[in-house]
């Protein structure tokens, strides 16, 4: 039986690498492959191939909220007053819903109040040097900046719709995030610890119309009135792979997460696996194309 939970934990750092599904998903991969060997991983990919899949995960949020949907546009006779005008501005500006709108349990959102006022991640601008690797020297004009972005709350919740037992939810979630998540985690960028027990959740609603709680691709049939942003993943090898093999891996292009359609099934999530993400045919490397969603009212 496959089961939608909510897991917080708390981030401790920076991050380089924002907090998406795909590469959420991307560290439990390579969890298994440190922790348990290849043969593992070709078994657990196989898995995902599967429907439903054995585990998918969504994007992470604020603690006590999930992503907004994204609303229907409204049509404009072009005579609006300056406070609808600055009332539409600043609905754009949201970027999460409380998470009790959406699930029948009871959750904290201790963060709302400064989530009205500012985003939970702070932009930064870090500064490197160029190292030139043949004389392990910096480079005369080498000099680059990097995005960096600092929490401005610690506490952050992703959901996981998985078949498996929450003992093994947790160990494989722990394994993700065990050496640091995204870019970076080398130099102490996406510390992330007191990861908690995996929570049952149920939706409210009930109906037709869906939410994508994290990035994912089209389904060739079965989604209709598809409202969604879409960005470009032009992804890196991680791991030992980094270090062995040509680094960039095909492009993929995503819907991102608070996508809103309607489907004639019921459905606990969408998308798919995408296989043979990198040139070298040797090893069927993959990207999450699929993501949880719930049910919601339009």
């Amino acid at each position: 039986m496959t089961s939608l939970y909510r897991i917080r934990f708390k981030l401790r750092s920076a991050i380089v690498t924002p907090l998406k599904g795909d590469t959420i998903w991307g560290h439990i991969v390579w969890g298994i492959a440190n922790n348990e060997g290849p043969e593992k991983v070709a078994e657990f990919l196989g898995r995902e191939k599967t429907n439903p899949p054995e585990l998918v995960v969504s994007s992470a949020f604020p603690a006590g909220m999930v992503c907004r949907p994204l609303p229907s546009p409204k049509d404009r006779d072009g005579s609006l007053d300056t406070v609808t005008y600055s009332k539409i501005k600043q609905d754009k500006k949201k970027k999460y819903e409380l998470a009790s709108e959406f699930f029948a349990e009871a959750v904290d959102a201790p963060y709302k109040a400064l989530l009205e006022k500012k985003l939970p991640l702070e932009k930064a601008e870090a500064m490197h040097n160029t190292i030139d690797r043949s004389t392990n020297t910096v480079l005369e004009g080498g000099l680059y900046s990097t995005e960096e972005l600092w929490p401005r709350i610690l506490d952050w919740d992703f959901y996981v719709l998985s078949s498996l037992g929450t003992d093994r939810i947790k160990e494989l979630v722990g394994w993700a995030f065990e050496n640091g998540y995204g870019a970076d985690a080398s130099t102490g960028k996406g510390k992330i610890d007191e990861i908690g027990d995996p929570v049952p959740v149920t939706a409210k609603e009930k109906g037709n119309s869906y939410m994508a709680l994290g990035p994912f691709v089209a389904p060739k049939n079965g989604m209709n009135n598809l409202r969604a942003d879409i960005f470009i993943r032009s992804g890196k090898l991680g791991g030992a792979f980094a270090s062995s093999l040509p680094p960039h891996k095909k492009t993929a292009v995503l819907y991102d997460e608070g996508a809103v359609f309607n489907c004639d099934e019921d459905i606990q999530y969408v998308g798919g696996l995408l296989e043979k993400m990198h040139g070298t045919e040797e090893f069927n490397i993959c990207q999450s194309g699929f993501a949880p969603v719930i049910p919601i009212r339009v």
